[in-house]
């Protein structure tokens, strides 16, 4: 028996389906407001035949009880839940969902003797070092521009090493993915990104980041998590594109007009205040805040090839889904579920 925290979300809903595709069985963890239908829509396309081995147990993250009666019977937790978010009134969230969450979900699996934890992390979580890029050996600290996000992030990966050196005896595999792109909550976090430039987005970060599809987040998690690897730490970033060629091929795949306005490093500061004083009139939540648009110049660069090399010692050679394709089948995705 798997457990999936988060199954809904947009690494947790294409682990839920390519665990069943290999036979095993699925428990989902769920809020009472969770979006299960999407969830089973996608099972029901990909592997119909394993509905019947996809069960849903109501709990949550910040329950440790509830935690522990989803535990029974489970041999691997993949633990995906979590909140992503640069706005300032979500920050005790995130410390609560994400860091305090998972080290309850820690004392649960020691409580309950659960042997093993695939935990999705993020590079927010890693160190940066001026120059080179974010490794799987690139130690997290404080610098200037840190969000909170990161912070509880960090925490949250601190506690499932805590599980593994506290006696996890099927050991830990913790991923570290980069900005992931894929079907899901098209409101929010990345997915957000597709109904701005929906709505007829003009501006562009002049920065550029990594990314990965979330059908590979999920690949690996899936795959490592049923191998005989432990205790191991992996950066997952498939293409290191600048925001500008992101959000061009986004606009190709909606059939809208690309942005084409840079947000030069003068503007940054005033389009976060403007957005935050709106915020203070009207009460609408900002759509960019300091700590969302604070890092959007900058060049990150990140090293994913470790986990390449590892998953073919594990199973067929694999390499990642290239972003086009990411991006024109997450387009696809979105228009679907917006009904055109």
């Amino acid at each position: 028996m798997n457990l999936v925290t988060g199954a809904t979300g947009i690494v947790g809903m294409p682990i839920v389906v390519k665990l069943l595709l290999q036979g095993q069985t699925v428990r989902a963890l769920h809020r009472p407001s969770s979006q299960r239908q999407r969830v089973l829509d996608a099972v029901q396309k990909a592997c119909p035949h394993g509905l019947d081995r996809l069960s849903w147990c109501e709990g949550d993250v910040t329950d440790q009880a509830s935690l522990e009666d989803a535990l029974d019977g489970v041999g691997t937790v993949y633990h995906c839940a979590a909140l992503v978010s640069f706005h300032p009134a979500d920050a005790a969230a995130m410390t609560r969902i994400n860091a305090d969450g998972t080290a309850h979900l820690v004392n649960a699996m020691l409580h309950c003797n659960t042997p093993r934890l695939v935990h999705v992390s993020s590079v927010a979580a890693l160190g940066r070092k001026a120059g080179e890029p974010t490794t799987e050996d690139t130690l997290f600290e404080e610098q200037p521009g840190t969000t909170a996000y990161a912070r509880s992030k960090h925490r949250a990966e601190m506690e499932a090493w805590r599980a593994a050196a506290e006696g996890l005896e099927g050991g830990l595999v913790v991923v570290n993915p980069t900005v992931v792109l894929g079907p899901g909550d098209f409101s929010r976090s990345s997915g957000a990104l597709f109904r701005h430039i929906d709505k007829g987005l003009k501006w562009h970060p002049t920065g550029s980041n990594g990314f990965v599809a979330s059908e590979d987040v999920a690949e690996v998690c899936v795959r490592l998590g049923m191998s005989d690897v432990r205790d191991r730490r992996f950066v997952l970033c498939g293409d290191q594109w600048p925001y500008q060629k992101v959000m061009d091929h986004i606009a190709d795949a909606l059939g809208k007009p690309r942005p084409s306005r840079p947000v030069h490093p003068w503007m940054r500061g005033l389009i976060w205040r403007v957005f935050a004083v709106a915020e203070w009139i009207t009460g609408k939540r900002a759509v960019a805040t300091r700590e969302s648009i604070g890092n959007t110049g900058a060049n990150h660069t990140y090293d994913g090839s470790r986990v390449v090399e590892v998953m073919g010692t594990v199973g067929p050679d694999w390499n990642y889904t290239p972003l086009e394709q990411a991006i024109r089948e997450t387009a696809a995705a979105y228009r679907a579920q917006r009904g055109n």
